[in-house]
């Protein structure tokens, strides 16, 4: 609901602001004053185009700001919204939306003092206000809110639910499909990827410290003649030598065997040398048998150098070591092991698909049977009100196509929200079920019957919508607690185009009975409509300093009598018309027998309910902002 309206410097309007109530909020005043702007100023709040030129001369920017109320699942709905861009909102939180448009042309927009984007606001809007006039259809003409009040007047809510439920199975596991099949070619490059892979290890085979080895014999191999000549010098001077380590280990050897003979106390002594010339007869042997087996060519210094090359250049591509290297080999291995399941895994999700199809269409089949039925109703019901609001000659024809899925193997569905293909054979499933429909109008006499993009005018369209929303109010009522796109407050200008008397008086009454399920924002020259409202502001416009000036003002009792006195046609201070709207006011509320009975004796008794829960006391005062 919107509760606050604040527009600054726009058109001619300076600055005005008010309040709005639940129920019906009627806009009166005189021709030019201003009425349509300030819809206009509604409608650039809620993201229409706004240009330089609608900013007041001489000012820097034009304002308007809006504080709406929502509660229940559109309340939700709003939230989750906002959450996805960054905007946190408490559930009992209001929103405040501000617009606004710079003379240079450029707009900003901002949410509880976020900024945001046009097109987040449009994504908004339906949730918040319908506008219907001045060739602003802001919801109508949309095929998905003509299925939706369909929907709304079938009471069709839980199977389509139960719907859109097993179209997001379906939908999932076709998504899965194709993705399996769009990658195709990917996965094939990967297995051949793989398999390179695979192949490069296994051809140069590594094995875990080898490249230690290596770095170690190349060493060697690098510097081979001084190892040669070092390791010769060591065996000459311990063993080829005349006083070579070895033999003068052996003189002392017979030395200390002499004294041992003298002295027993030696002995041990004689052990160590024994055991010292064992040791260095070893070194020796393994000094003159250094080289043997050992390659010192060049061209095994070069093979090393192409070895160490090749497995540096595999641990820098994998960026692994020669162990882990070897355990990537595993995991390629196994990744391709994986990519040979694939063609299981599409037969698994074919079956899930076909599963899916077999869950869905049974519901969607049982949604178009209710749908069917419930259009033929719907085309009667309104063909029947449309006479109570001067379109008695008006045809309407609620036309619906129904889809069938493709083939499994190039399966094409609808994305939820976008409108299904132009040709009648394509296939639409949605969330929505498996139908498109479309309103058909047509005001005239032998014209045929067209989308209401394409005919009426905003006046004819206003009171087609208030007829529709008429016929399904209490439908569309469970639709929203159920959780439907439907929006908070609906705003009809120009619905009086065209029309007076008793048929002003028909269209006042059902905008009454339409304002007991949400807010309605009307306005209206007609004092057979102005009659009706809860809450009743006049529009008027002055010169000050110079400069035009519009403002809004809520109405007492008393100021409405003055106001429908006007509308009449007769001055305020003329008594005759000053008693017709005093009269008019007191007994607007009593339904005559014709309109009362016009849905037969159930809807009597609902609109008797509902005027008798909306008459004002004699005198009562109107609440004013």
């Amino acid at each position: 609901m919107l509760k606050f309206l604040s527009i600054t410097n726009l058109a001619v309007i300076q600055r005005l602001s008010f309040d709005l109530h639940e129920g019906l909020n009627l806009l009166t005043g005189e021709t030019g004053a201003g009425k349509s702007i300030v819809v206009d100023a509604l409608g650039l709040l809620l993201g229409g185009r706004g240009t330089a030129d609608i900013v007041r001369t001489g000012e820097r920017a034009a304002l308007v700001e809006g504080i709406f109320e929502l509660a229940g699942e559109r309340e939700r709905r709003v939230r989750v919204a906002l959450a996805e861009i960054g905007i946190e909102k408490d559930a009992d939180e209001e929103i405040a939306i501000r617009r606004e448009v710079q003379a240079s042309g450029r707009s900003r927009i901002f949410i509880n003092d976020k900024s945001v984007t046009a097109a987040t606001l449009k994504n908004l809007q339906p949730f918040l206000v319908e506008i219907h006039g001045q060739g602003e259809q802001y919801t109508l003409s949309a095929t998905r809110s003509q299925l939706d009040m369909l929907d709304a007047f079938a009471g069709c809510v839980d199977v389509r639910r139960e719907a859109g439920r097993l179209y997001a199975r379906w939908k999932a596991s076709v998504e899965a499909l194709r993705t399996l099949e769009r990658d195709e070619a990917a996965r094939e490059r990967a297995s051949d990827m793989l398999r390179f892979q695979i192949a490069e290890i296994d051809k140069a085979a590594p094995r875990a410290g080898e490249d230690e080895e290596l770095s170690a014999e190349r060493t060697l191999l690098a510097h081979a003649e001084k190892a040669l000549e070092l390791s010769a010098g060591a065996y000459a001077e311990l063993y080829e030598s005349d006083a070579s380590a070895l033999s003068q280990l052996a003189a002392v050897r017979r030395r200390l065997q002499e004294l041992s003979a003298i002295d027993s106390r030696v002995a041990s002594l004689l052990e160590g040398v024994e055991t010292a010339s064992v040791a260095l007869t070893d070194v020796a042997e393994g000094l003159r048998g250094y080289g043997v087996g050992v390659d010192f060519s060049a061209s095994r210094l070069t093979e090393i150098e192409n070895r160490l090359a090749e497995l540096e250049r595999l641990k820098r591509k994998y960026g692994r070591d020669l162990q882990g290297l070897l355990a990537a080999r595993e995991e390629l291995q196994r990744q391709l092991e994986q990519m040979g399941n694939l063609a299981e895994r599409e037969r698994e999700l074919l079956e899930e698909v076909e599963r899916a199809e077999r869950a869905y269409e049974p519901v969607a089949k049982r949604l178009t049977k209710i749908r069917r039925a419930a259009a033929t109703r719907l085309e009667r019901e309104v063909t029947e009100e449309l006479r109570h609001v001067a379109l008695e000659r008006a045809r309407f024809v609620v036309s619906m196509e129904t889809g069938v899925p493709e083939s499994v193997s190039g399966l094409a569905f609808a994305e939820a929200g976008t409108e299904a293909s132009a040709n009648s054979n394509a296939s639409f499933w949605t969330p929505y079920g498996a139908d498109r429909v479309e309103f058909l109008f047509s005001a005239n006499v032998g014209e045929s019957v067209r989308p209401l993009s394409r005919v009426a005018s905003g006046g004819e369209l206003s009171r087609l919508m208030l007829t529709l929303r008429t016929v399904c109010r209490e439908a569309s009522s469970a639709a929203v607690a159920d959780g439907e796109n439907a929006c908070g407050t609906l705003v009809f200008d120009e619905i009086d185009t065209g029309i007076g008397g008793r048929v002003a008086e028909a269209v006042g009454r059902r905008l009454s009975t339409l304002s007991a399920a949400q807010q309605v924002i009307c306005v209206t020259h007609q004092p057979q409509i102005a009659r009706f409202a809860d809450h009743h502001y006049t529009v008027t416009k002055g010169v000050e300093e110079g400069r035009t000036v519009t403002r809004v003002r809520e109405l007492e009792v008393e100021e409405r009598v003055g106001e429908l006195a006007r509308m009449i046609g007769g001055a305020e201070d003329v008594e005759t018309a000053r008693e017709t709207a005093r009269w008019m006011l007191e007994n607007g509320r009593t339904p005559p027998a014709e309109d009362a009975t016009s849905h037969g004796s159930q809807g009597s008794a609902a609109r008797r309910r509902h005027v008798e829960k909306k008459r004002p006391l004699r005198g009562q005062k109107m609440s004013k902002s």
